[in-house]
This record gives C-alpha cells, sequence and structure tokens, in this order.
C-alpha cells in the first residue's frame, strides 16, 4: 500500500526536471509521508527542489512574482480548480517569494527577495509567507474535499459517490489530515 501510495502522490504532487537524484530525493520524501499527515507531505514537497524548479519558484522575486508555483499549490495540490480567484494567485505568489534552492538542493528563505508587505489571500490579510499561504489552504476544508475525492477515485470507484466523498472528507480534515485513517 505504501507504494501504491507514492506512487498515487508522485502523480499528484506531478513533477519532472532533468535531474535523476532529484526525482529519487522527492519519490523518497513522498515515500516516508505516503500514509503520514497530508500537511507535513504538503509542506515537505512545496520546499523541495524538485518542485521548486519544475514550477519555476527560483524565478519568483518581490520585483517580478512567478505565478506558477502558487497557482499549481491551489489548483493541483489543494483546492482543485474554481475556489480561489486570480487576485488568490497572485496574492499567493508575493507570498512565496524568495523562497529558494541552494546549491547543495537545499530550501533556504532568501529575505531581499521576499515581498513582506500585506497581503489579501482566501479572505485573510496579513504579512504572509509562503508558510502561512499553506496554512491558510490546509485550513479549507476544500482541500480536504478535493483530495478525498481523488483519493476515492482512484481506489474505490472512479463514478464518485458525493455524500461518501463528504463524510470521507470530514474524517480527513477533523485527524489533521491523517492520510493511514482516510485510507482504513
Amino acid at each position: 500500500l505504501r507504494e501504491k501510495m507514492t506512487f498515487f502522490w508522485h502523480n499528484h504532487f506531478s513533477t519532472s526536471v532533468p535531474f535523476a537524484y532529484l526525482m529519487q530525493q522527492q519519490n523518497n520524501m513522498l515515500r516516508k509521508h505516503a500514509l503520514g499527515k497530508f500537511s507535513d507531505m504538503l509542506r515537505a514537497v512545496s520546499k523541495h527542489a524538485a518542485i521548486m524548479m519544475y514550477l519555476n519558484n527560483q524565478q519568483n522575486t518581490k520585483i517580478s512574482p512567478n505565478e506558477n508555483f502558487a497557482r499549481e499549490v491551489m489548483e493541483l495540490f489543494t483546492l482543485g480548480i474554481g475556489y480561489y480567484t486570480e487576485q488568490d494567485i497572485k496574492e499567493g505568489a508575493r507570498a512565496f517569494t524568495g523562497w529558494r534552492i541552494n546549491r547543495s538542493g537545499e530550501f533556504e528563505m532568501d529575505a531581499k527577495q521576499h515581498d513582506d508587505g500585506e497581503k489579501s489571500f482566501l479572505g485573510k490579510k496579513g504579512n504572509f509567507n509562503g508558510d502561512d499561504i499553506i496554512n491558510i489552504l490546509l485550513e479549507q476544508k476544500q482541500t480536504a474535499r478535493f483530495i478525498a475525492t481523488k483519493i476515492y477515485g482512484e481506489f474505490i470507484n472512479e463514478k464518485i459517490n458525493q455524500k461518501r466523498v463528504v463524510e470521507l472528507a470530514d474524517g480527513f480534515f477533523d485527524s489533521g489530515y491523517d492520510i493511514e485513517k482516510l485510507m482504513r
């Protein structure tokens, strides 16, 4: 099951970079978190070199925010299409400015490149950084619904039973995004 879940998460956090060792590192990280807390996995994936390179976050600066990373975190990884606005993408991109990968392939924050101004994101206002954006996304029950729907479609039936998905999503959210409990 762990290997099946690793494969599922690799598809969910779609990534492709021309460095096999980064893909192997990401695969190992997905395996480690495959049946743990989705919140922990999302945080780890978001700061991994492979995904940051793939989604161009290295080019995300306070002078010229790059929206790729912020858009995909919402559209593909957490909420799904239709649960955020273009303004949320722009504000999210500003929050992720300064997130970098150093020469060793490790995450670091470049404070000189971070937009530390006030942002408005999903109805909240504050001096948000990328970690804050991820926390706000995890506060959304839609994130649990999105993940539960994908897991239901992959492991139970392609024809989604919305009532059952809502029950599963509620339990998933209430468990603090415990993947193993959701799978059980």
